[in-house]
């Protein structure tokens, strides 16, 4: 019989760095897309980046023994950053631990059980906030629904049994419903189903988080893909300190591709748009594409001109068509999970996040855009962070807890070289 002290060793060794990276990079599609994934931040979870807003010199024609041009000094200025702390628990019963020191059934079902809670739980929230707009929004209502079962407009990234606030959008802060258990998903139907009364005064925009997490002055998201790729600042706040509101800083803006909030049909005149608004006001080239799946659902369709069938061979539908069939790189990516598709555009690839915003396709040029992190690169419990800290905490039940720290944000030395185009038809 193995003792306490071996299982708890063992559940260790097998949440140690490259495990928890391995899983990271499955399940969380923008971890694996940012070129640069590791950044460790300063002191005080602080991360200072120069950029250069005029650029020094000067050039000009000049006849024979002229004058020589004035010469125009650089002007710089500071985005700063600062990380988000996350923290996460899940228990484990007395008797599971029990069992696994006499069974190695038991044990592998310890083991699959932790490795469940951490994909399905933290990496998923972790995911949702990556993806948001600063808010961490888990799903967002596209009309008034005041019931208790509620349509939102994407796959919700929200989980049965999760406690989550219902937050009006008009100024991010009112509940709409607080502290409410989600007690059903419908996935195809896209229906949110919450306990307690039904909720009165939604409107279009409102939507769900986890709950004590997004209210005025007391944000606890990190920035999220589609609050930093945007021509207006982060319901967060300002994106790295500089105000995208004042003039002069039109450089820390994003193109924004919008109709108004009415949907329009995909085309390829609008994806060169993207592509060409990132070359002349970032100066970067685009190498990525992101959206959900119903958007590449529509893409595919503008490349129906060049399939084709042979009517003496017939056999089955081939061709690659669909994501994730080409052999090789299926949807999580020949490069682990970020999502990357068989579909291309001006050669550069298309990457699927099934949770990502309706209606909405983001173009970026991965090389300005990071994750910064602090001590540990992926969450860790806290026993592997701080000495002297066990790994399973008692509880006031039958249970054990282990807890999970981490601390990360979302960076970019130039918001430029990404767009967005919105109001994109799904059907």
């Amino acid at each position: 019989m193995a003792s306490t002290t071996d299982v708890i060793e063992a559940m260790k060794y097998t949440y140690g760095v490259d495990q928890v990276l391995y899983l990271v990079n499955q399940e969380v599609v923008c971890w694996n897309m940012f070129q640069k994934i590791k950044k460790p931040m300063g002191g005080r979870g602080q991360f200072i980046m120069p950029i250069m807003v005029k650029n020094p010199g000067a050039w000009s024609g000049l006849t024979e023994g002229g004058s020589l041009p004035s010469n125009i000094n650089p002007d710089t200025t500071e985005a700063t950053f600062s990380l988000q702390e996350f923290a996460g628990l899940y228990n484990m019963s007395w008797k599971l631990i029990q069992d696994a020191r006499n069974s190695k059934f038991a044990f592998q079902t310890a083991l699959k059980m932790m490795e469940a809670g951490f994909r399905r739980r933290i990496l998923k929230l972790i995911n949702a906030d990556l993806i948001s707009d600063g808010l961490g929004k888990l799903a967002i209502m596209p009309a008034a629904d005041n019931q208790t079962t509620i349509t939102v407009d994407a796959l919700p990234s929200i989980d049965l049994g999760m406690t989550v606030d219902l937050i009006d959008a008009s100024d991010n802060d009112a509940d709409l419903a607080a502290s409410r258990t989600v007690t059903a998903i419908d996935v195809p139907n896209r229906t949110v189903t919450i306990s307690g009364s039904a909720p009165s005064g939604t409107a279009a925009g409102d939507f769900f988080c986890i709950e004590n997490t997004t209210k005025s002055g007391a944000i606890y998201h990190t920035e999220g893909l589609l609050g930093v790729i945007d021509d207006a600042n982060p319901p967060s706040g300002n994106f790295g300190g500089i105000n995208r509101s004042t003039a002069g800083n039109e450089f820390w803006e994003s193109v924004v591709l919008a109709n108004g909030g009415t949907n329009r049909a995909l085309t390829e005149d609008l994806i060169m748009q993207l592509e060409d608004s990132v070359r002349e006001k970032g100066g970067g080239s685009l190498n990525a594409y992101i959206s959900n799946l119903a958007v590449v659902r529509r893409y595919h369709e503008l490349l129906r001109e060049d399939t084709y069938f042979a009517m003496s061979s017939p056999k089955a539908l081939d061709g690659g068509a669909g994501v994730g069939r080409d052999g090789g790189a299926q949807q999580k990516g020949k490069d682990g999970g970020d999502g990357r598709t068989i579909y291309r555009f001006s050669g550069q690839p298309w990457h699927v996040e099934p949770y990502f915003a309706a209606n909405t396709i983001i173009g970026m040029d991965k090389k300005h855009f990071y994750l910064g992190h602090g001590e540990n690169a992926v969450p860790r419990p806290v026993s592997e962070i701080f000495d002297g800290t066990p790994f399973f905490r008692q509880t006031s039940n039958a249970t054990f807890e282990v807890a999970w720290y981490w601390q990360g944000q979302l960076l970019s030395d130039n918001p430029a070289a990404g767009a967005k185009i919105e109001d994109v038809a799904e059907s």
